[in-house]
């Protein structure tokens, strides 16, 4: 089956110009900052830095279009293929593909109708 590239609605466009990544403190900023909220505990800052990470980088435009263009792909029969060395898109683009059966369930009727329409016929 033929690649269709994933156009996002006038709404979603209006929405991700909101996102906006934020910078990533330095490891010592991030335990000051953990020890701060954990009462002097240092432990489990690594997986609450790997946390952060991955959420700053689900807030971004690049994330929001490797969901989508994941969702197409699966939805189309296509193998996983990630295109970009934008760690935002592929996390999102991983995302979309091996979420997309349950995602799908999630959606409403005219979500679900939309997609296909466009997307699968």
């Amino acid at each position: 089956m033929e690649r269709k590239m994933y156009e996002p609605t006038e709404k979603q466009i209006k929405n991700w110009s909101e996102l906006h990544p934020v910078e990533m403190p330095s490891d010592d900023e991030f335990k000051a900052m953990w020890k701060k909220a954990h009462h002097g505990k240092e432990t489990g800052w690594g997986m609450g830095k790997r946390n952060w990470i991955v959420s700053s980088l689900s807030a971004s435009q690049d994330y929001q279009m490797g969901l989508w263009q994941g969702r197409v792909d699966k939805a189309r029969g296509l193998g996983y293929q990630e295109k970009s060395e934008d760690k935002s898109y592929n996390l999102g683009y991983f995302r979309g593909y091996d979420n997309y059966e349950s995602d799908r369930r999630g959606w409403d009727r005219t979500i679900r109708d939309n997609f296909e329409q466009k997307y699968l016929n």
